[in-house]
Parts: C-alpha cells; structure tokens; sequence
C-alpha cells in the first residue's frame, strides 16, 4: 500500500548511458522535474490537510452579544479554526474565534443583524 504521508522525489534519470539525443535526454530531465514538483506540492497539501475535521459554512446570525456556537464532532479545545466573515446585514467583525470540545464560539465586534454568513475550517491542530 502507498503511504500518502510522504511522496518521494524520482532520482533523475542517467541518459548518458543511452543512445537518446539530446533532445530526448532533455526532455526526460524536464518530465522528472515536473513529476517532482507535483509531488512537492502533494506533500505540502497533504501536510496542510492531515489535520483537517471540516470545512463548511454557517450563517451565524442572531449571536450578539453572546457567542455563536458552531458544532464541530472531533474538535478540542487545543484545537485551531479558521473563519471568514462573508457578509452581514450590519458592519461587524469577527473579535474572536474559540474552540472547545466538538464546538467553537465566534465573538463578533458588533451586532452582526439578521444574517452574518461564515465560512469556516476545522482542525485538529494547526496546520504547519
């Protein structure tokens, strides 16, 4: 089975040994650096999303001024969560993020009116 965790790099290919041309010794070189660029940003997105428990959205309105309270299974308190204010019916903010056991707060700086539309990602711990 292929461990996801890690993709290794492919060892540049030893051309000088064949009959190839130098075009088709270049273009092989070129095809190994593509591959393994891909598969440095493979290893950075694997190791962004590991951590991942959820990403959704939320419309979190009606919170002032108490916190809004967003159910996340899986998530702690030592856990990390991002959130972007979408859109609001009033001019707010978000003051402050906190999470908990298989939930997080959202503290707005105002009343945030009627609709106040979050998006949001959870996990388990920040990622690097």
């Amino acid at each position: 089975m292929l461990d996801f965790n890690k993709l290794d790099t492919i060892d540049p290919p030893d051309v000088d040994q064949t009959q190839f041309g130098s075009d088709m010794k270049r273009w092989l070189a070129n095809l190994v650096d593509v591959i393994n660029s891909n598969f440095l940003i493979s290893n950075l997105a694997i190791q962004y999303f590991e951590n991942l428990i959820t990403a959704q959205g939320v419309n979190a309105a009606g919170a002032w001024p108490l916190p809004f309270t967003v159910p996340v299974i899986g998530l702690t308190s030592t856990g990390f969560v991002t959130a972007k204010l979408i859109s609001s019916s009033l001019p707010t903010e978000i003051s402050s993020i906190v999470p908990s056991n298989n939930s997080f707060d959202i503290n707005f700086s105002l009343n945030p009116g009627a609709s106040a539309i979050i998006v949001y990602q959870a996990f388990i711990s920040k990622p690097q």
